[in-house]
């Protein structure tokens, strides 16, 4: 009787091995998503409030204080248009001079960008075989007049 005893006590209780855990994830998911709700319904309570300590700030504003607030308002929102028309030169200027297309070059930040973005778009068009980059001339087949459906799908694309 004591062997049958070490011997149950040796064999492992687990099938899984040591360290690992089932999750559940679907309970976590909609513990997250309740926490979610929760703090969403706190911020939309919150609204309120911070729009009347705008309006009570508002009113304890001086005449030139509210100017002083618009005209830095104004200032900001000018040096942003101001920086986007530069970007848009920028981009047009290196489109000029490199042959890339503007619209790829409004994705980087600033001219330096630009062009080393120019660069390796130059680099790449290297590699592609001029046969690639040529326009696919028709190929006509024994019915020499008639279009398949393949030469017509081809033309769509084509014009």
């Amino acid at each position: 009787m004591a062997e049958e005893n070490a011997a149950a006590t040796t064999e492992p209780t687990t099938t899984e091995p040591q360290g690992t855990e089932e999750v559940d994830w679907e309970a976590k998911a909609k513990e997250l998503q309740a926490q979610s709700r929760k703090w969403e319904e706190r911020a939309k309570a919150n609204k309120a409030k911070a729009d009347k300590w705008d309006a009570y700030e508002q009113e304890g504003m001086s005449e030139a204080e509210k100017l002083a607030k618009r005209a830095e308002s104004a200032e900001a929102k000018l040096a942003q248009l101001e920086a986007e028309a530069q970007h848009r030169r920028d981009a047009s200027e290196v489109s000029a001079a490199s042959g890339v297309p503007e619209h790829l070059l409004s994705f980087c930040t600033d001219r330096e960008a630009m062009e080393a973005f120019a660069k390796e778009y130059a680099a790449s068009r290297e590699h592609v075989p001029a046969a690639a980059s040529a326009a696919p001339s028709r190929v006509l087949r024994g019915d020499e007049g008639k279009q398949t459906t393949r030469d017509r799908f081809a033309s769509y694309f084509n014009e």
